[in-house]
């Protein structure tokens, strides 16, 4: 369920609720296209959400605190010199649409009482957050539009603010008894299918709450409007008043759900007849709810946002890496007949009282095989017989050099393939900010980077914490997430005794489990290791875009204190002793990325 005008409306309930007369302590912009409102109520601090991101755009209270960076944006100082220590006035929606204004009170330089608004615009990539003054003015916008931008709507400081006109939906409220609109009339206007009709005539609809309207009416949404019998005309009016009626007036509980992998599907300000068949969980409030359901989209987002240029720059050499890696491949399989090089000259050298100067091809008995099969012998016309030797040695010996050296450029090429791509599944796994900055970190003391990007002017990062899982059997396990982390995690967080596990021969997290205080036998079995083990391997270049890619992978595992690092070796490459290898089945593989997907056994 996108945004839409009905959780808008469940919103704008919920939160005058909560901070109408409140005033804004502090105020921050975490992302370009967000903002959040600190404000202290009862003893609490609450932080308000705007958010006009294009895929998120909302409004909502949330318990997470927000990562600030050392010089806030031009406009987040705007508003903290209009806004802060500012009284929340109201907060309204308008028309029914994803438009929401926030009014605030104010003392102006000169000593006056003033009012500002804050228009929030959840319009997809239309999205944006606009101060308008008291004299209806535009202050500024998180987005300024210009006339190369947009013919129809500019937001731009001094213009007066209008709102927008990107659609002539009706407000479905206006069908109640006492409004003015004719569903009948309205509806004819549209000619397409049932399923999209609802949301392109009436504000506040998506595709989620049509869909439901549909299904409580009972009506096959393929059909048009027009296809209707007049008493299914009247149920699907009847049944969308309804509808409108029960989301205006719920004050929860809040439903989210879930599919059969435990990943979030949708949710809604009521119960949804069309999802009777889903796993879906309540909360009492709607902010509550969209923290859950936005917290894991955002980071995703913005994981991506801010590793994009680091992915490119890592994937480029790792092509190179692999071009270089099959190049010396197939140059060392070249190396492979060399033998026939030696053989030929031993042969030249045995027969050499018979060789002629200028034959060009003679044919060799070899005595090395049984009955002296015949060989031949390419010969050069300007060289003598002893020269035609030395020039096969030659060709072997440098075949055996060639193969010398490649087989350690070869070592160090796929030892170069497998670290980066130990950087990708790093950089895939990086649920915060710090995440990014450990690898940037990483790549810089590897020469990978030239310098150490992104240190500079960060401030207040979340800091990044293993990922952390309990086994059926109640013992506690902690993952890495990059090279760097592993090596914390492994010689800084682990105790000696913590059972340490890692797929076998292939780059993967470290993984621990917390059994120093743990008796096996009593406190835990072979149950935890095989749970341990699986997570692992979920974590691990055995699983690929998230499917395993074996019947069984092999996971090792032993005490933390026979985890050794070499002197000088790169972040995340242990050597380790006293080893135990578990196979761990496809199906227990699958099972720990289901409960990573859910996002309740794995936490942040």
């Amino acid at each position: 369920m996108p945004f839409d005008g009905i959780c808008t409306h469940a919103m704008v309930k919920e939160l005058s609720g909560l901070l109408t007369g409140t005033h804004i302590d502090k105020i921050y912009q975490p992302e370009a296209d967000e903002m959040v409102f600190n404000i202290r109520s009862q003893g609490q601090v609450l932080h308000l959400v705007l958010s006009a991101s294009a895929s998120h755009a909302r409004i909502q209270l949330s318990k997470n605190k927000p990562e600030t960076p050392m010089n806030p944006p031009a406009f987040c100082m705007l508003l903290r010199k209009n806004l802060s220590g500012g009284k929340l006035v109201s907060i309204r929606q308008h028309h029914y649409d994803r438009i929401v204004q926030l009014t605030f009170e104010g003392i102006s330089e000169m000593g006056d009482t003033v009012e500002r608004s804050l228009y929030l615009e959840m319009m997809g990539k239309h999205s944006n957050l606009i101060l308008v003054g008291e004299n209806g003015k535009v202050v500024d916008s998180i987005r300024r539009v210009n006339p190369m931008m947009s013919s129809v709507r500019l937001v731009e400081p001094g213009l007066v603010y209008q709102l927008p006109t990107h659609n002539h939906k009706a407000d479905p409220h206006q069908l109640m008894p006492d409004g003015t609109l004719s569903f009948d009339v309205l509806m004819r206007q549209y000619e397409g299918p049932l399923d999209s009709a609802l949301y392109q005539v009436f504000n506040g609809l998506s595709p989620f709450a049509s869909h439901e309207v549909l299904t409580r009416a009972g009506i096959d949404g393929r059909k048009a409007y027009r296809d209707l019998e007049p008493e299914e005309a009247v149920c699907l009016q009847e049944t969308l008043k309804s509808f409108i009626r029960e989301t205006d007036s719920s004050d929860g509980p809040y439903f989210l759900y879930r599919d059969k992998s435990g990943a979030i599907v949708d949710f809604s300000t009521v119960p949804y007849v069309s999802m009777s068949e889903v796993d879906s969980e309540s909360f009492d409030t709607l902010s509550s709810l969209l923290d859950v359901y936005y917290q894991r989209r955002d980071t995703v987002d913005k994981m991506k946002q801010k590793s994009q240029e680091l992915r490119r720059l890592v994937n480029t050499d790792l092509e190179r890496a692999r071009r270089k890696l099959a190049l010396q491949e197939k140059q060392i399989a070249g190396t492979k007949d060399r033998d026939k090089y030696r053989l030929r000259g031993d042969l030249i050298t045995a027969n050499m009282w018979q060789l002629k100067l200028g034959q060009t091809k003679v044919k060799l008995p070899n005595y090395y095989e049984e009955g002296q099969p015949l060989v031949d012998v390419t010969l050069d016309v300007n060289l003598t017989p002893a020269q035609n030797a030395q020039k096969q040695y030659a060709r072997y010996n440098k075949l055996k050099r060639t193969e010398e050296a490649l087989t350690g450029q070869i070592k160090t090429s796929s030892e170069q393939v497998s670290y980066l791509e130990s950087i990708m599944e790093a950089i895939s796994m990086a649920d915060c900010e710090q995440d990014i900055e450990d690898i940037k970190q990483e790549l810089h003391e590897t020469g990978y980077l030239k310098k150490a990007a992104g240190r500079k002017g960060k401030k207040n990062l979340a800091r990044s914490k293993p990922l952390e899982f309990i086994t059926s059997e109640g013992v506690k396990g902690l993952i890495g997430k990059n090279n760097i982390q592993n090596d914390q995690l492994t010689f800084q967080m682990a105790r000696p005794q913590d059972i340490w596990l890692h797929v076998k021969d292939i780059h993967g997290s470290h993984v621990i489990l917390r059994t120093s205080q743990l008796q096996y036998g009593s406190d835990y079995t072979e149950r935890t290791l095989l749970e341990g083990a699986a997570q692992a391997a979920a974590h691990s270049k055995a699983v690929s875009q998230g499917r395993v890619t074996a019947a069984s992978v092999a996971v090792d595992y032993t005490a933390r204190i026979f985890v050794k690092k070499p002197a000088g070796s790169a972040p995340g490459f242990v050597r380790y002793t006293h080893q135990t290898t578990l196979m761990v089945p496809a199906e227990q593989i699958e099972k720990a990325l289901t409960d990573r997907n859910k996002e309740q056994t794995l936490t942040n």
